[in-house]
């Protein structure tokens, strides 16, 4: 299923989501790690439970069905 069949997206959270993935890309470049969308759904995905993390569950589920999307769209196996 793609995120737009499961997710309702709204454009007024386009911005949030940017920052989700944003932060998330400091993080993992302060990290030392290289930075692309499995590295990324990681960190997302391990850090949903924290509880920071928690107040914006559905703008977290939409920015990793984004970045799910990317991956099947333009990865390489």
């Amino acid at each position: 299923m793609k995120s737009k069949d499961t997710l309702k997206w709204f454009p007024s959270q386009l911005p949030k989501v940017r920052i989700i993935l944003g932060d998330a890309v400091v993080e993992v470049a302060k990290q030392g790690r290289p930075i692309n969308t499995r590295i990324l759904l990681d960190y997302i995905e391990g850090n949903i439970k924290a509880k920071a993390w928690l107040d914006n569950k559905e703008l977290l589920q939409t920015a990793v069905s984004v970045l799910k999307e990317n991956q099947d769209a333009n990865g390489k196996i």
